[in-house]
């Protein structure tokens, strides 16, 4: 449990400190790595897309594997450093808050333009609706999300698994971003990477969802996740933005209902503003910081078991 905590705890510090990586662009490198290897294994089926993910991700697992055992058998402070460097590359908390709170400055600027080029770089999607209020509910929508795969689930996974955890989660990630059945391409080729990703991400997603409620507002934002999570098709996008949406008080958390054409239609409770997406991020920075103190608790607990036997 020390060890854990403290690993995560300088890995964190580390990301305050460093959050550019000082030019370390692994994922970066990573991205272009499985762009590779999709142009060579792309037929369209999902045999050749689960052949895929299995050479993307397998060699990784294993020299990370490898080194954290070799290193441990070494000296254990090198197989410590190992598991920081790796969790500080797989948790990217800094930049999420930053380029969130880059969309909101420009937004409460006036400038439309650059709050929508904000919001692309953190997604690396367009806004259909250029409005301050569209910008600013993609934005939330973006935090909500990628709060759960950027921090949460690499965690998560970590505490479970230990480094090898935190690499598989992330490589799932970005191979479902650059995979995912989104469109015909990689309608059959991407399943497996999505199912993957799906897999890993959703316990992690449900913890978090349950951490905006106790961090937000508990009862709305379990009321929205109970009436409103199947809107979205992605099995864990659904409570995690069901549940944020109702702890920020964005949603009025009513049944949906059918428009002229049959579609469900989600009525909110107010337009969102660039102080909605600040205090996304803040309840970001409250989810992370309750579970870091649920940690430290837990440790004192277990000291203090230790003394009085």
């Amino acid at each position: 449990m020390i060890y854990i905590l403290f690993t995560i705890l300088l890995a964190i510090l580390l990301d305050r400190v460093s959050p550019a990586r000082n030019g370390a662009r692994l994922w970066s490198w990573y991205g272009d790595w499985a762009e590779s290897i999709e142009q060579r294994f792309n037929g369209g089926t999902r045999s050749q897309g689960l052949s895929a993910v299995f050479i993307a991700v397998v060699p990784m697992i294993v020299a990370v594997f490898l080194a954290d055992l070799i290193l441990g058998e070494i000296f254990w402070g090198l197989k410590f450093i190992f598991d920081v460097v790796v969790v500080y590359l797989c948790v990217d908390l800094y930049r999420l808050g930053s380029a969130a709170q880059a969309v909101s400055a420009a937004l409460d600027s006036g400038d439309i333009v650059e709050a929508a080029a904000q919001l692309r770089e953190l997604t690396g999607k367009d806004v259909a609706e250029h409005t301050d209020a569209a910008v600013a509910r993609a934005t939330v929508e973006a935090v909500l999300k990628q709060a759960n795969s950027l921090v949460i689930a690499p965690l998560f996974w970590f505490v479970v698994l230990g480094p090898v955890g935190a690499v598989l989660q992330r490589m799932a990630s970005a191979l479902d971003r650059q995979w995912g059945h989104r469109s015909a391409r990689f309608a059959e080729f991407g399943w497996a990477a999505a199912r993957l990703d799906d897999l890993l991400g959703w316990i992690p997603a449900r913890i978090t969802a349950i951490s905006y409620a106790i961090m937000g507002s508990f009862e709305d934002a379990l009321h929205c996740w109970r009436r409103q999570a199947g809107m979205w098709s992605d099995i864990n996008s659904g409570p995690l933005l069901a549940s944020g949406f109702g702890a920020m008080h964005l949603e009025s958390c009513e049944d949906p209902e059918e428009d002229a054409y049959g579609n469900r239609v989600v009525t909110r409770a107010a337009a969102t503003d660039a102080g909605d997406v600040r205090r996304v991020v803040a309840l970001v920075w409250r989810v992370l910081l309750f579970w870091l103190g649920v940690a430290v608790l837990m440790l004192g607990a277990h000291i203090f078991g230790f003394f009085v036997r």
